[in-house]
């Protein structure tokens, strides 16, 4: 690819980002485990999981393709626009998975313990998000 030329992202990429996360978070989330994961973690643990894979989606989408440069993509307070989306991608659905089935189902949870079981599904959604929007590139 030519230097300085934008790269083209479009619907197709955040729907292959949802479709990634939505099979990875679908499946942490709705069984429960990950709620017995979530309730024995602190919050600390849940950031610093999350920024692990914050650091790992990033590799994953630009180092994975060589092609891709993440300078010459538009950007969002600094950060390449397709970064910005699949973690907003996982995180979105994340929420949305534990809004629509009314989880946890067993017994009620504290805000906070919702909050690291998100970020949790967070953690593993945004890694599946970006590997297949690398892979189906």
């Amino acid at each position: 690819m030519a230097r300085g030329r934008r790269v083209r992202f479009d619907l197709a990429d955040i729907a292959q980002q949802a479709v990634g996360a939505l099979i990875l978070a679908g499946g942490l989330l709705i069984p429960g485990d990950i709620w017995i994961v979530a309730a024995g973690m602190s919050l600390a643990h849940a950031v610093v999981g999350v920024t692990l894979a914050l650091g790992l989606t990033y590799v994953a989408l630009y180092t994975a393709i060589e092609r891709r440069d993440p300078t010459n993509e538009r950007s969002v307070a600094g950060l390449p626009l397709r970064f910005c989306s699949t973690v907003g991608v996982a995180v979105g659905v994340s929420l949305v998975l534990v809004w629509l089935y009314a989880l946890p189902l067993e017994e009620p949870r504290s805000t906070v313990e919702v909050v690291k079981a998100v970020l949790v599904a967070t953690f593993f959604a945004s890694l599946v998000a970006a590997v297949a929007d690398a892979a189906l590139e």
